[in-house]
């Protein structure tokens, strides 16, 4: 796969293969999605398949839809990856754009993360079981309070009710169980650094109160 480089300061600068781009920490963009529902007040996390990395990544929760922007891709063109993810087909101006999260960050040796990351909201109005989950790369989804998801990052909390959707062979099972400070993504928590779910999670919760001019970062 073949992605656009940039500088640091956001100017397109060539085109690299994804693998060599994050061997050589080039600047690249990259298109991250959380869904919230309206009806139901809560978000959604992804679970991810193992071994889908050169580096050792633990099965945390993450954020609902992530990925890169293909070389030559606008803006817009990142729902491609909810389609792919969740097998949902949606239209750019059904999300709300965040801003950028500029990164940098070196995961591994040879992994290291140099991004621009467009992030967006999207209020979706479906529960687990109507949700597609095509993508191979996607074990599973985690539905959780919004509430709880903010008292969880804001470390208010421990753990939280929650429901999974996990897939098991070419099967799908709905379980409740409960979701902790554990099962997130360690760097998202960090007071040191940005805090991302806790900052995510209340934009998703002024987004649901309509308070639509205090979301940008």
């Amino acid at each position: 796969m073949l992605v656009d480089i940039y500088t640091d300061r956001n100017k397109h600068i060539g085109v690299e293969d994804k693998k060599a781009a994050h061997e050589r920490g080039l600047w690249h963009r990259t298109f991250s999605c959380l869904v919230v529902s309206p009806s139901t007040q809560t978000v959604l996390l992804q679970k991810k398949q193992p071994g889908r990395y050169v580096f050792d990544r633990p099965d945390h929760a993450d954020f609902t839809v992530g990925g890169h922007y293909e070389a030559g891709e606008s803006i817009a063109d990142g729902v491609r990856e909810i389609r792919e993810e969740l097998g949902l087909d949606v239209d750019y101006k059904e999300l709300q754009p965040l801003g950028i999260r500029q990164t940098a960050v070196a995961l591994a040796p040879k992994w290291i993360e140099r991004e621009f990351q467009y992030w967006h909201l999207l209020a979706l109005p479906l529960g687990l079981e109507e949700i597609p989950l095509d993508d191979a790369e996607v074990s599973g989804l985690v539905q959780i309070g919004l509430d709880d998801a903010i008292a969880l990052a804001a470390g208010d909390r421990s753990e939280a009710p929650a429901r999974y959707l996990i897939r098991s062979g070419d099967g799908r099972e709905y379980r409740d169980a409960t979701l902790t400070r554990e099962d997130l993504v360690p760097g998202y928590l960090d007071e040191d650094s940005d805090r991302l779910y806790l900052r995510l999670f209340i934009a998703a919760h002024r987004y649901l109160q309509g308070e639509r001019d205090r979301l940008f970062w």
